[in-house]
């Protein structure tokens, strides 16, 4: 029986259903139990318990999965399942996704109770399984960012025993925070070859345990990261990094920088291991024309007071 109701099963009558996902061979029996205030009938004598795998998953195609401030997220969960049990497969299952060591993240998938994975039976003991998760902002805090989400499921064979199987953790993928660069912005405008350009920009994550008055997640400033000052040349698709810059305790970046040709500068955040990677929109910067002038004086040499003709372009 489940004690908390992140992890417990939600009252209903046991119908035919669906699947899992990639998950350890762990399996729970119980042979009477009360969920959500019903009473599970004891399965038979002759059941075999021990039998229910999970033989290949993953989770929103092994890529992690990036929440910011607003909105929701769909993850495919999983994009193709194989579950094997020896009475044929899986009668009812309910799963969810939750964050592993830490972090309030839990979220079952779309779909009725003890059926929210389509399964369709491919052979005499296995069947394969897909589901989707919409992630909502209301269920994530700080402490679920980084974390490892894994698949968790439950309910019971053909043959009625009773299972509880996780993601084997090779196949969890991490729940960053979404990070925000403002367009770089660098002055002046246009710059002598060779002149000193100031950029600045800056750096922001959501914070998930906080809300603002539109109920969305607040954006703050991300500090003590480092951010990519890079540079392309007019006429060219490659960025390349002029120097690595650690953002203010607001999340603010500012720096100085040699404009030795016309093109435009970005900024460019690798991630962390809670918040996930990001660039800027780019400055496009023009350098000054060069303006060159000649003179011409003649005659050459020329006597004390008389007269010269200067010419020049």
């Amino acid at each position: 029986m489940w004690q908390d109701a992140a992890t417990a099963p939600r009252a209903r009558f046991l119908t035919h259903g669906g699947s899992l996902t990639s998950v350890r061979n762990v399996a729970l029996v119980v042979t009477g139990a009360v969920a959500g205030g019903l009473l599970l009938t004891p399965p038979p004598a002759h059941a075999d318990y021990h039998d229910t795998r999970i033989r290949s998953t993953t989770i929103n195609n092994g890529k992690p999965i990036v929440l910011g401030t607003s909105n929701a997220v769909s993850v495919t969960v999983p994009a193709v399942t194989e579950i094997y049990d020896d009475s044929g497969g899986v009668a009812t299952i309910d799963a969810q996704l939750r964050s592993v060591g830490g972090g309030y993240f839990f979220t079952f998938l779309e779909g009725p109770a003890s059926q929210n994975m389509t399964c369709v039976q491919t052979t005499a003991t296995t069947s394969t399984c897909t589901g989707t998760a919409v992630v909502h902002q209301h269920s994530l805090d700080n402490a679920s960012a980084g974390r490892q989400v894994q698949l968790r499921i439950f309910g019971y064979v053909y043959d009625g025993g009773q299972y509880l199987l996780y993601s084997d953790p090779a196949h969890n993928v991490p729940l960053l925070k979404q990070t925000t660069l403002a367009t770089a912005d660098a002055t002046p405008e246009p710059v002598r070859k060779d002149g000193t350009l100031t950029v600045a920009g800056k750096l922001t994550q959501p914070n998930w345990s906080a809300w603002d008055v539109a109920g969305n997640r607040p954006a703050v400033g991300y500090g003590g990261q480092p951010v990519r000052l890079q540079f392309q040349k007019s006429g060219s698709t490659t960025w390349s990094t002029v120097k690595t810059v650690t953002s203010a305790s607001d999340g603010t970046l500012k720096t100085t920088a040699t404009a030795t040709a016309s093109g435009a500068w970005r900024w460019s955040y690798a991630g962390s291991g809670t918040s996930a990677a990001s660039v800027s929109g780019g400055d496009s910067v023009t350098l000054l024309k060069v303006a060159k002038l000649t003179v011409d004086a003649s005659p050459e040499p020329v006597a004390k007071g008389g007269k010269l003709t200067v010419t020049g372009s």
